[in-house]
């Protein structure tokens, strides 16, 4: 029968012979005789030479041997490994998510505190009014009063939208400038800085957890967290920059569902939709009293507003709220959208 070349196959015959004397006939080097084998065969010797790569290769050594990488393998991590490392990191995870379930800030106040429950600030924003916020910041600076920052602090443009940097005054750059001053440098005592969803796009999120390591609580969409007094009350927020739900009707919607459905709070705060709503509810089915508010922010003159036709609140960049730690308190909290009234009697209580 002849192979794929035209030549005739060897007989079987010949090749076991072959095998026979290949194993009996050895040279210096402990290898196959190959002129001895030819002659005792009769065959040419290029023949007895070719047999011996065809047919004794796989009972010789291997003729190249590879490095242990090769063989081995050294670029990637074992899959256990991997594993190992993944069940760290989820461990740690879980704990951390846990850890930022109505977690506990300690205010150690005897007397009212207010809070400064920030509106949307877009500081890098050409709408963005500065005066009012530099004015309610001077407030969140004074003895006794801290602050909450419900979140997008800036434009932050990203994508499609960074075209929109060509229609602002404010450069990327100095839009993280002012972030910066807004948490470090303008005096206010924050309690806890909420991400919104400007403040998240790109490297938003690492930029506000970098500047706030180890000073500030900085949690992504939604905090709920205690306040806990030296007389033992305590006061529960939930602060979410955006809520599910929304109504023509009532402002408040998206708010008042938390409340009437979620875990009781004494404060539920909303911002995002830069509109406003301020509400003392008692869910009497609850046998539960608290506030709800919608916080408009400070950018005005809203081009994307315009456009789509959403009437422009004027009240409610922020609201100051009122906390009496003291056990006999008929009323724990009160909210002023007039943030100058509230500061005068916030003044009044704790004198």
């Amino acid at each position: 029968m002849a192979n794929l070349t035209g030549a005739q196959a060897p007989n079987p015959a010949d090749i076991e012979l072959f095998r026979t004397l290949a194993a009996e006939h050895l040279n210096a080097e402990g290898k196959p005789n190959i002129t001895r084998i030819a002659r005792l065969m009769n065959k040419p010797r290029r023949t007895i030479s070719g047999w011996s790569i065809r047919y004794l290769a796989a009972d010789d050594a291997p003729r190249i041997e590879m490095p242990a990488f090769v063989v081995n393998g050294d670029d990637e991590e074992p899959i256990d490994e991997i594993l190992n490392r993944k069940e760290k990191l989820f461990e740690r995870k879980a704990k951390a998510n846990a850890d930022r379930q109505w977690f506990e800030i300690k205010v150690n106040e005897t007397r009212p505190y207010g809070i400064l429950l920030v509106g949307d600030p877009h500081l890098d924003d050409d709408g963005c009014n500065v005066p009012l916020i530099r004015k309610h910041l001077a407030y969140a600076s004074q003895d006794g009063v801290y602050a909450v920052n419900i979140g997008d602090s800036s434009n932050n443009w990203v994508g499609r939208l960074e075209r929109l940097y060509a229609h602002q005054e404010t450069s990327k750059h100095t839009g993280k400038r002012l972030v910066k001053w807004f948490m470090l440098e303008s005096g206010a005592s924050w309690l806890c800085w909420i991400l919104g969803n400007h403040d998240v796009w790109g490297e938003g999120a690492d930029f506000h957890l970098m500047l706030a390591e180890k000073k500030i609580p900085v949690i992504d969409w939604r905090a709920q967290f205690t306040l806990k007094h030296p007389s033992g009350t305590e006061c529960r927020i939930d602060a979410s920059h955006g809520r599910k739900g929304s109504s023509i009707w009532n402002n408040l919607h998206a708010t008042l569902r938390s409340a009437k459905l979620g875990e009781l709070a004494d404060c539920y705060v909303t911002g995002h939709t830069h509109h406003f709503g301020l509400e003392h509810l008692e869910i009497a089915e609850r046998r539960h009293a608290c506030w709800l508010v919608q916080l408009r922010g400070y950018k005005y003159m809203d081009s994307y507003a315009l456009r789509n036709g959403f009437a422009e609140s004027q009240l409610g960049s922020s609201v100051l709220m009122i906390v009496d730690p003291s056990p006999d308190a008929r009323t724990k909290v009160q909210c002023f959208e007039d943030v100058d009234l509230g500061m005068q009697v916030l003044g009044m209580l704790r004198q």
